[in-house]
């Protein structure tokens, strides 16, 4: 895992503005589709690479209420613009920003997930 993250909600906003400055730096375009949707559930807004639509978010999976970073993707046009995605990766706030950006190459196909992905640790 990473290092202690400060989970403060200032902090983790800041965190997830960062994934998706990642996203525009790789050429995703951030795009203003499912806004109802976005404002009735809370969703953050999404981006399209190539012929996919990503989204990041954060999602509580332990007792301990830590959230993680969840990135989520569709290619379905009409799943988009409802702002339904399926998640592809769960990533701890507390990873490096190198990770991260691994992270998104991967997500993006720009680089080849490894054999060993999930125990790997990026």
């Amino acid at each position: 895992m990473g290092k202690e993250f400060d989970y403060s909600s200032e902090a983790v906003e800041q965190r997830l503005e960062f994934v998706e400055a990642l996203f525009t730096k790789y050429g995703a375009e951030p795009l203003d589709i499912d806004e109802s949707n976005r404002e009735k559930f809370g969703q953050r807004r999404l981006f399209k690479y190539n012929d996919s639509f990503y989204r990041v978010d954060e999602m509580k999976f332990e007792e301990d209420d830590k959230p993680f970073i969840i990135l989520s993707c569709t290619d379905d046009v009409k799943y988009a613009n409802i702002g339904l995605l399926e998640d592809i990766d769960a990533l701890d706030f507390g990873d490096s920003d190198e990770k991260l950006e691994k992270a998104i190459r991967y997500a993006f196909g720009i680089e080849t997930y490894p054999d060993d992905y999930s125990s790997s640790g990026i």
